[in-house]
């Protein structure tokens, strides 16, 4: 009996006890994940290429994508492109920016990368070394598999 009083002592004594707030849960960091990456070949002395990839972000917190560079290509610069007045024009953007649970999707016509003062020929087959630079992620290594028809070709 003694112990049975004690227990429920000790349950009461439990029920009316102050709850603690639960923590709020902490915004995980960005989580970067390049997926189908892959460059244009450069035939005939072409010293430009274009490189495409889609960039995932598994985590809470937003990225910017702010550069990128390869030591195939003298630079590589983030670029857009649209349409002005029927006329398709490309552009040089600073910064692409990659949202939290979202991705960034480099794809001809839009969003790309230029390998500008391409080094050696791109040619079909090989991959091309590419570091992608994020304010918060720091740099992210990717190849770029050059294809003529470009993403699953």
């Amino acid at each position: 009996m003694r112990i049975l009083i004690l227990s429920l002592a000790l349950l009461a004594a439990a029920c009316g006890a102050p709850q603690q707030p639960a923590a709020p849960e902490a915004e995980s960091a960005p989580m970067i994940i390049p997926r189908d990456a892959w460059a244009t070949p450069t035939p005939g002395g072409v010293a430009v290429s274009a490189g495409y990839v889609l960039i995932a972000n598994g985590g809470d917190q937003a990225d910017r994508l702010i550069g990128a560079s390869s030591p195939r290509a003298g630079r590589v610069e983030l670029h857009t492109m649209a349409m002005n007045d029927g006329v398709m024009e490309m552009n040089q953007i600073e910064s692409i920016d990659v949202p939290g649970h979202g991705a960034a999707d480099f794809t001809p016509g839009a969003n790309h990368l230029m390998f500008i003062d391409v080094t050696q020929p791109f040619a079909v087959g090989e991959e091309i070394p590419v570091t992608l630079t994020f304010e918060h992620s720091g740099e992210v290594q990717v190849n770029f598999p050059v294809r003529a028809g470009g993403r699953g070709h």
